[in-house]
């Protein structure tokens, strides 16, 4: 008589229902998320590619395996991501912005994130390359909210920091990312406190405070916010927020995610951009656009407030013999040395500029009388009169200044200034090394 054979031990339907859901969760991420996803092994050959990442080449992703990068982009557009390449390999994570053109046949800036591929024995066997842009981070990190601790390690290669919370700002899940960019000592510790307890005060201003508020009571689903502090270290950090919400079936908000980007470099170049658009490249001061506007705001507000502004126009004696003599090195230091000393002789508050040349402005517009003008002008000659070493040699120059004040001058910006400009033609024409006061007509 035959043994009955042993029964067979099916999943329960729970598990069943658990693992499909995670991999309809992972189908979803590699698939439909708008994210390109390649893993490439360490002879650069393709063993896996989503359709995304085949849609980028007009074919399917059964006819990229098994084909090389050299094959897929050509050896000259390898030859400008292969330094990255062979970070990966080495062990780095590497994230860099390339510029595509996209399947609809136009160019978009995209986030490359390359992520190496260990295998149990911890070597590196390849590397998984990633393309995102904010939007697709946001559909993915969507996604990955929904999963469950198998998918938590997507939110770790994410290149931005991604904060979970529920709908009272409770950390649930923070990317090792976040720690870093906020500053935090360690991951331990951080689940279940506050958000609004973990920030600095001068982070959590009134941006991210609404539009985390917006997101709790249901008035938007979405939205953005940008924050700025400085860490412990004393680093400066700018961050622009991604934030959404998870609603259940009744509206009601069940949890916020917030990918956080930090754009403290593009912060630092849009003001090198703004400095280098208002002031002078070789003294510093500010250029002629910058101080005509600085003019323009202190002449509206004395003509609100029935105050005064004086306009010293300051042209250099000698200069020109200078750098003829010396040579432009010798006359570019000279200056810089002038710059510097206005700077000294005025008060704090006080605004100057180089017009050009050997041009220079001074513009008071705090406390203005006759008696603080000659104090400042006089002191301004005086100080441009003392020899300048230059090269271990000094150097002797000279100034003349021509004042127009308002009032009784015309309140306007050409009028002042050319009133100014005749003035110290004047002073020339007196001797040099005078100040001279334009006079009402």
């Amino acid at each position: 008589m035959m043994q009955d054979e042993p029964e067979l031990s099916l999943p329960s339907a729970a598990a069943r229902k658990e693992t499909w859901s995670k991999a309809e969760l992972l189908d979803l991420i590699s698939r439909s998320a708008g994210a390109t996803m390649a893993v490439i092994d360490r002879s650069l050959v393709m063993i896996y590619v989503n359709e995304e990442y085949a849609r980028w080449f007009g074919t399917a992703p059964d006819r990229l395996v098994g084909k090389t990068l050299v094959d897929v982009y050509g050896e000259q557009d390898c030859a400008r991501f292969m330094p990255f390449v062979e970070r990966v390999l080495r062990g780095e994570r590497v994230q860099y912005q390339r510029m595509l053109r996209t399947p609809y046949g136009f160019d978009e800036w995209r986030t490359i994130c390359l992520t190496p591929w260990h295998n149990s024995q911890g070597a590196i066997d390849g590397f998984i390359t990633t393309a995102l842009d904010v939007h697709e981070l946001q559909v993915t990190m969507n996604a990955l909210r929904a999963a469950n601790q198998r998918l938590s390690s997507h939110m770790e290669n994410s290149p931005l920091a991604v904060l979970e919370m529920d709908h009272k700002l409770q950390l649930l899940h923070c990317s090792q990312r976040a720690v870093q960019l906020m500053g935090w000592l360690h991951v331990a510790g951080l689940e279940g406190r506050l958000l609004t307890d973990l920030l600095d005060p001068a982070s959590m201003d009134d941006s991210l405070q609404l539009a985390l508020s917006r997101l709790q009571s249901g008035e938007e689903s979405q939205n953005r916010a940008e924050t700025s502090f400085v860490r412990g270290d004393g680093t400066e950090v700018h961050c622009e927020w991604f934030n959404s919400a998870l609603t259940d079936e009744d509206g009601q908000v069940t949890s916020i995610m917030a990918l956080v980007q930090d754009v403290s470099a593009k912060i630092q170049i849009a003001r090198q951009q703004h400095y280098l658009a208002n002031h002078d490249s070789l003294t510093g001061l500010l250029n002629r656009a910058a101080f005509q506007g600085r003019l323009e705001q202190s002449l509206l507000q004395a003509r609100r407030s029935a105050g005064a502004v004086a306009l010293l126009f300051i042209d250099l004696d000698g200069f020109k013999r200078v750098n003829d003599a010396e040579g432009h090195r010798a006359g570019d230091e000279v200056l810089r040395i002038v710059a510097q000393r206005i700077a000294s002789t005025v008060r704090v508050g006080d605004t100057l500029a180089r017009l050009g040349g050997d041009e220079f402005l001074v513009m008071l517009d705090q406390e203005v009388t006759r008696d603080v003008t000659d104090t400042i002008g006089h002191r301004i000659i005086e100080a441009l009169h003392l020899p300048m070493a230059v090269d271990g040699r000094d150097l002797s120059i000279g100034a003349s200044i021509g004042v127009a004040m308002y009032p009784p001058m015309e309140g306007d910006i050409d009028a002042l200034m050319n009133r100014a400009d005749q003035a110290m033609y004047a002073a020339k024409r007196a001797g040099k090394g005078r100040l001279h006061y334009a006079q009402v007509a």
